[in-house]
């Protein structure tokens, strides 16, 4: 199943179509639009992934789509911790540069106030912290809330990513290779993002905080909460390796002069 999927993603790398980001219901919608807000790639040569493609957050997508993602089994604790965090919609976008056999990875997570953003971001903290793949921490400068993360096996699998928060919005930027040549470009792509990103998408003045404040504070939540949300940086890493192992064994197949569409091969 796996490589069936990693060979349908290779085979409709295309620009994807902007649909309209369906939200919770009863929720605000949030402005501007969750499908407008992502940066894009810093080369021409990224080819979008398509959005029908499965096991990937590409276009939008619900709570369960979210948990869904390298999630095995129940995950309805998941669906109820997001929406306990105000989760109103989502939405992503993952783009290939075939040349430097790289995978580009951005998404955004819209909920109702600043407080949920914050409890989210520390969740997945938590569970990306428990991965078995991760590495280290790492920093980015000009963004306060924030983690990043490497996640590596040390030998096939190469990921840098950073999560941070923006008002009521949440925010993943990630790089993947098959091999340790990802430099600074999860750190210079995400303060791309950072800078894109609108300050909120839903007003401070309609947050729950706003009328209720909190009652129980953001550190003592992370302690506490069960790795029910999904760590974004890790989430769906099995995939994305097959797909870069994948690419390794065509290019070895193939040679580089029978490979019209790009500088070095696949």
């Amino acid at each position: 199943m796996l490589r069936a999927a990693v060979r349908s993603m290779l085979a409709a790398c295309l620009a994807a179509t902007i649909v309209p980001v369906a939200v919770a219901s009863g929720a605000p919608a949030p402005s501007p639009r969750l499908d407008t807000i992502l940066a894009s790639p810093p080369a021409s040569d990224y080819r979008e992934i398509d959005p029908s493609t499965p096991g990937i957050l590409e276009g939008p997508f619900d709570a369960k789509g979210y948990a869904s993602i390298g999630a095995a089994g129940d995950t309805s604790k998941t669906v109820k911790t997001l929406g306990d965090d105000g989760f109103i919609a989502g939405f992503g976008r993952a783009w290939v540069q075939t040349a430097s056999h790289r995978v580009l990875v951005e998404i955004v997570v819209a909920f109702t106030g600043g407080n949920g953003a914050t409890r989210w971001l520390g969740q997945s903290e938590q569970a990306d912290l428990a991965d078995p793949t991760y590495q280290h921490a790492i920093s980015v400068d000009g963004i306060d809330s924030y983690y990043g993360a490497r996640l590596s096996d040390s030998t096939h699998y190469f990921a840098d990513a950073f999560v941070f928060v923006k008002g009521n919005d949440g925010f993943l930027v990630s790089t993947i290779s098959d091999s340790d040549t990802l430099g600074d470009s999860a750190a210079t792509q995400t303060r791309v993002q950072y800078r894109r990103a609108p300050v909120y998408t839903i007003p401070p003045s309609g947050w729950p905080e706003s009328a209720h404040g909190s009652s129980i504070s953001v550190a003592t939540l992370a302690r506490i909460a069960p790795l029910f949300t999904a760590g974004l940086a890790a989430t769906g890493a099995v995939f994305w390796l097959g797909m870069l192992v994948w690419m390794r064994a065509r290019r070895r197949r193939m040679p580089a002069a029978q490979d019209a569409g790009f500088s070095s091969g696949l």
